[in-house]
């Protein structure tokens, strides 16, 4: 009786994955042909490529305009026209106007926040968190991003006096850190002095990949949800959870009963949307700390990589090296050493410095969005039915010699507004539309602030080959082990 049921299990698993991995045969849509159980993700579930760097590897396997794709058991259509792509993400948002990625505001209260909410909770979300994100609002956090931006030039100095080798990565994500603190938690780090500070603890048990259950984390927030749901998971370590909700209640608390302690920040805009509900549904402190564990994460991780992969770039291209910290110390020249939100728009070398970096390095190397309604695309047959999850590849675009020319050349003269050497139609690496990026004003600037420094005091040089090795599984991309330079006080400002 016993083999007899083991047998029934078994056909009855055959039947279902037969059925699954023959969706797109099904559709009559190009497809790539699926493994048992990776579908077509083997390498990231081999721990082999980053999930970035595993898409792209299928944008390279065919030709198609449109291509189905396996997600683990998720169909999925990666979109390897990066005009449509546009048209998704703009112009046809209707369509598209969810992630598709994990939320479950019940059961998992941190996993609701504005990157992942559907429709109209999402809607009414952005409307309220857009306010602190004005130039205004931007202008008001540059003294608190200065002084950040003075304890990394303290902690540099030493360590170019002695012509040290250091991980910039490391150092740029410590800089960010003690950023964030300040602007969307309300207090002070210290991180840039004690790299063991417990503020970046929770962020590296998030980004550890060595961790199993993080992995399926991971793999069930982007491309799984169902995996998620099914193994009662919730969508972040218990550290995490633990560590959001703690800091953000004590803030909240503290300066709902002290209402004279205002900060201009991002919890204290929480604050006022709990006070101003009039009538409405309030934000809860798990809303509010979803959402600040959001900018925690996804800021750190794209300022980070921003600094980081930038330096590599000017390390391995001298003369682009030149080039901008000439601008850098003209800038700094005209107001006598003064860095302010309108000097910080005075450097236009460096902004296409900024841009050719998240060309190659993307902040997210791959957007997901769902089909909201059925949706024909535009000079095709083909119909994307409601439900269907769709990937765009950001990273796969930015390597395309067809809208990028030399597309393994740093050339930030590519980006000028003058002569433009790219496809402008391939290039939204924070997004595009109504769901792009809310926070990359803000992540400029702060990325900025520390190049500007940086470069402005010292030499950076480089210690590895100029090809990155991205670390294995990890949604954004990180250098598998670091990237370290030698760092030396500049030659004229040496006393």
């Amino acid at each position: 009786m016993f083999v007899y049921t083991l047998g029934l299990l078994a056909v009855a698993l055959y039947l279902t994955l037969r059925h699954i991995y023959s969706y797109w045969a099904r559709q009559g849509l190009p497809h790539l042909c699926p493994e048992i159980p990776y579908g077509n993700l083997r390498a990231l579930a081999e721990k082999r490529e980053s999930f970035g760097t595993a898409v792209n590897a299928l944008y390279a396997r065919s030709p198609e305009r449109l291509l189905g794709v396996y997600l683990f058991f998720r169909p999925a259509i990666l979109v390897r026209d990066a005009h449509l792509a546009k048209r998704i993400l703009a112009a046809d948002f209707q369509h598209f106007h969810d992630r598709g990625v994990y939320v479950d505001e019940q059961r998992d209260p941190m996993s609701a926040h504005l990157f992942a909410l559907p429709g109209a909770r999402w809607k009414r979300l952005r409307a309220k968190l857009t306010p602190t994100f004005t130039s205004g609002q931007l202008r008001q956090m540059m003294p608190t991003f200065l002084a950040v931006g003075e304890k990394l030039l303290d902690q540099l100095g030493p360590l170019a006096a002695e012509g040290h080798v250091v991980d910039v990565r490391d150092i740029a994500s410590r800089y960010v850190l003690d950023g964030i603190a300040s602007v969307f938690f309300g207090f002070e780090a210290n991180c840039l002095r004690d790299p063991a500070d417990p503020f970046r603890e929770p962020l590296r048990d998030v980004n550890d990949p060595n961790s199993f259950v993080n992995n399926v984390r991971s793999a069930g927030v982007f491309l799984c949800p169902g995996l998620l749901r099914l193994s009662g998971l919730k969508s972040l370590p218990p550290a995490m959870r633990r560590f959001a909700r703690e800091v953000v209640t004590r803030q909240i608390e503290h300066r709902e009963r002290h209402p004279e302690q205002r900060r201009k920040d991002f919890i204290q805009l929480l604050i006022d949307l709990r006070r101003e509900a009039n009538g409405q549904e309030a934000l809860t402190i798990a809303q509010c700390a979803a959402n600040v564990f959001l900018f925690y994460v996804a800021g750190a991780d794209t300022s980070t990589g921003v600094i980081t992969f930038t330096l590599h770039e000017l390390t391995h291209s001298p003369a682009v090296m030149a080039k901008a910290r000439a601008e850098i110390d003209d800038m700094l020249a005209r107001h006598d050493g003064v860095i302010s939100y309108e000097a910080l728009q005075e450097l236009p070398y460096l902004d296409q410095c900024l841009k050719e970096t998240l060309r190659k390095y993307p902040g997210l190397p791959v957007l997901n969005r769902v089909c909201t309604q059925d949706y024909p695309v535009p000079d095709s047959g083909v119909v994307i039915r409601a439900g269907t999850q769709v990937l765009i590849p950001l990273l796969a675009y930015g390597m395309d010699e067809k809208y990028f020319p030399e597309p393994d050349v740093y050339m930030p003269e590519r980006f000028d507004e003058q002569a433009p050497k790219y496809d402008p139609d391939a290039y939204y690496p924070f997004g595009l539309g109504p769901r792009n990026c809310i926070g990359l004003r803000q992540g400029i600037i702060l990325t900025k602030i520390g190049l500007v420094l940086m470069l402005s005091r010292f030499d950076f040089e480089a210690t590895v080959p100029c090809k990155v090795r991205f670390e294995p599984v990890n949604v954004t991309l990180m250098p598998d082990g670091g990237l370290p330079m030698k760092i030396t006080v500049r030659a004229d400002r040496a006393e």
